[in-house]
């Protein structure tokens, strides 16, 4: 949480990373004999081939994505490393036992694909594993780290990154001796790692930047769980301590909207994330490029004060992200992870300012200004995030808003909607629509509207902006269980779906088998939902309900568990409900074996019931995180 201490902390950091700035501590061609591991002054930025190209990758397109960096700008913007992935790698080792690359797909060999890197301005970076073999089934370092490190240096690699694939032992104290081989070569490289062993707790930090959280892929819920992920880490990371790693960047891979886009870099800035673009650099379009290289935001994750955002509040739909930079300023995030557009609000106070007479606020994305007496707000859309640089004791033009106060809109059932005075509403045609007063429309759906999302649309003088409703689905009627009701929303952890009235099993990456039991302590439960945390599911109630019955805790097949590295996790969560956006149950800390937390909750006049978990900072590799019973009763 970020407040007037945690201000104080940060004002103390600044001389450590003002003096962290004198030096990069990555192209040293020849250090002392034993130097101490590279610490990146702030995150590293660059490319890595996996999220586009897994296996098909080849030296030539590892060129022309280096050419690609120089040609579109993005390495003046700040983008420096060039990074390949798994799959470089010949079958076996060559006859002095010495890493070789495939010679089909790089006949060149790697020192001369760091040369052409390196001619170019740029720096080159290399993956390989903690253990014999990679996560495609490549050699890998285990049993080799001095040979390979000597091997590395040898080819000028300037980053290291290293999977966990293929090992067994303790990930912390493997680690450190491949840390000591990287710095025995006289070669500063930089190592970013897995996130087995949770380096985010280790008391040293061996690594430069450490996973916490799955594989990111080019999807929503992924991208929303990586950075849910991150809540509550910032204390472990920042200048003179390494970089929580959220995973790569997924920008332009297609699969988001640049809206979400917007969000993942937003976040990842906001969050002082590694910034390692994961598209095809040859072919972007001008979107994608835009955001790629917005040098304001940009600007905030390489903010040399050094300090990692954090979460200020959630409602599990409405978020708040804030992190203090240099010189005072703070930039915010106002995301909405909702289905519908809301207008989202904070404060200066709230996101650790000091007192001042006024305060400019400047969105990063429209480059729109304006002053403040100290609110901040922004009509946001779904999935989407507003971003602010706030700079206190500012003066000029107020900033303007516009923004409605609409959600969901029951078909055939009029409803009011509130807009910001002096603001007009356009409704979808078929809509019925009479204004009220200045800031107060009546509007109708047809009774055969389709179910899902629509728009308003906002205009005052030259500011237009839509705001997106949801037309929801009938509420419940009667009594029955809500996991066979159906969702507005759904966003679970890893990259699987939920399990509706069943557990995810003790195999902990088979999205496809059959799950089993929903059993939490000693009770086993016969409806429900099994769900990876961090997960959210919300169900539209209507104000129709006067309660439902529920059960949470970590469901008991993870003690079972014992797939390689499972002694490493734990099964950890934290479970919340909101009724409107407020909450009426919180569990705290659960962990695996602990008995359900029951509760029947009061619903009477809740339109909206959200269902959320958070993992318990220990990552999530063993969240089977459950509700059990969901039983609702909506008599009337």
């Amino acid at each position: 949480m970020v407040n007037h201490v945690a201000v104080t902390r940060y004002r103390i950091l600044t001389l450590l990373a003002a003096a962290l700035l004198t030096a990069t501590g990555l192209v040293a061609p020849i250090a002392q004999a034993n130097p101490a591991p590279a610490r990146l002054a702030t995150p590293p930025m660059g490319w890595n081939h996996w999220n586009k190209f897994r296996c098909q990758i080849d030296e030539g397109i590892v060129r022309e994505i280096a050419d690609a960096m120089v040609s579109t700008g993005l390495r003046d913007a700040g983008y420096q490393y060039v990074n390949v992935d798994d799959c470089w790698q010949a079958a076996a080792r060559d006859t002095d036992g010495r890493l070789t690359s495939d010679p089909v797909t790089f006949p060149s060999g790697m020192a001369a694909l760091a040369d052409y890197v390196h001619a170019r301005g740029l720096k080159f970076g290399i993956y390989t594993a903690v253990g014999e073999k990679s996560c495609e089934g490549r050699p890998a370092s285990g049993g080799h780290y001095a040979q390979d490190a000597a091997t590395f240096a040898d080819w000028g690699v300037d980053y290291v990154k290293l999977d966990w694939c293929g090992a067994t032992g303790d990930p912390h104290a493997l680690t450190s001796e491949f840390r000591a081989s990287l710095d025995s070569t006289g070669r500063s490289m930089a190592l970013g790692v897995s996130r087995h062993g949770s380096p985010w707790l280790w008391p040293d930090r061996p690594a430069d930047l450490w996973r916490t959280s799955a594989d990111i892929d080019d999807e929503w819920h992924s991208m929303l769980r990586n950075a849910q992920e991150e809540a509550g880490l910032s204390g472990a990371a920042g200048a003179g301590k390494g970089w929580n790693d959220p995973d790569m960047l997924q920008i332009g891979n297609g699969k988001m909207s640049p809206v979400e886009y917007r969000a993942h870099f937003s976040l990842w800035a906001v969050l002082a994330a590694p910034l390692l673009m994961g598209n095809d650099l040859r072919r972007m379009d001008p979107e994608t490029l835009s955001i790629l290289a917005n040098r304001e935001v940009i600007a905030v994750d390489q903010d040399p004060l050094g300090v990692p955002g954090e979460r200020l509040r959630t409602n599990g739909g409405e978020e708040v992200w804030a992190r203090p930079l240099a010189g005072g300023d703070v930039a915010v995030v106002l995301f909405n992870r909702g289905p519908h557009s809301t207008e989202i609000r904070t404060s200066a106070h709230e996101i650790g300012l000091r007192p001042a007479h006024g305060y400019r606020l400047r969105d990063l994305w429209t480059g729109q200004e304006g002053t403040t007496p100290g609110s901040i707000s922004a009509d946001v859309p779904p999935h989407g995030a507003a971003l602010f640089r706030v700079t206190p004791n500012a003066h000029g033009p107020a900033w303007p808003t516009l923004s409605a106060e609409a959600d969901y809109l029951e078909p055939g059932r009029p409803t009011t909607v509130r807009v910001s005075r002096g603001a007009s509403l356009d409704a979808p045609e078929g809509w019925q629509m009479r204004r009220l007063s200045p800031s107060r429309y009546e509007v109708t759906a047809p009774a055969d509207a389709p179910i899902g999302p629509a728009t308003l649309k906002l205009s005052a003088g030259r500011q237009q902006i839509e705001h997106v409703v949801v037309v929801p689905p009938a509420p419940p009627r009667g009594a029955g269980v809500l996991s066979n009701h159906p969702r507005l929303e759904t966003d679970n952890g890893w990259y699987l779906p939920m399990k509706i009235n069943q557990s995810f099993g003790p195999d902990d990456f088979c999205g496809d088998c059959p799950g089993g039991p929903l059993t939490i302590g000693d009770k086993t439960f016969e409806t429900g939902l099994g769900t990876y945390a961090s997960a959210q599911v919300s169900y539209y109630l209507g104000a129709s309900c006067r309660s439902v019955d529920l059960a949470a805790g970590i469901d008991r097949e993870v003690l079972a568990m014992n797939w390689p590295g499972a002694h490493n996790v734990k099964g950890t969560a934290k479970f919340v409900v909101y009724a409107d956006g407020k909450p009426i149950f919180e569990t705290g800390l659960l962990k695996a074996g602990e008995p359900a937390k029951h509760a029947k909750l009061d619903t009477l006049g809740v339109r909206e019931l959200k269902l959320v978990n958070h993992s318990g900072g220990d990552g999530n590799f063993a969240d089977h995180a459950d509700w059990g019973g969901l039983q609702f009763d909506c008599r009337t």
